[in-house]
């Protein structure tokens, strides 16, 4: 049961958080432009990058802390750690823009 649960934790993690990182940085879009949003876009970029890095790595170590997996649990870690590492770049590819643009461009 609680091997399941870190497995499904592992794969919908960090679709959750770029989720959430989208729209919170879309809520603080017309703060940023005055200056005042900038300092929490970046907050929300940097913990979004190490809560996907996290995510990214539970899958592996899912996978390889039990090498005699069956095949669905050993699919479900690869699977997580893939989608994790995906969405980590996404949300990079996102965040990168916030870093070098003032808010209003």
């Amino acid at each position: 049961m609680k091997r399941d649960l870190l497995l499904w934790t592992s794969i919908l993690t960090a679709p959750l958080v770029w989720l959430a990182s989208f729209g919170a940085n879309f809520a603080l879009a017309p703060l940023a432009c005055g200056g005042g949003g900038k300092f929490a876009q970046t907050v929300i970029f940097i913990a979004a990058l190490i809560i996907a890095a996290g995510s990214c790595l539970l899958g592996l170590t899912l996978r390889r802390k039990e090498p005699s997996l069956e095949e669905r649990p050993q699919f479900m870690a690869v699977v997580g750690a893939c989608m994790s590492a995906g969405f980590f770049l996404v949300i990079a590819a996102q965040g990168i823009p916030q870093l070098l643009f003032s808010g209003c461009e």
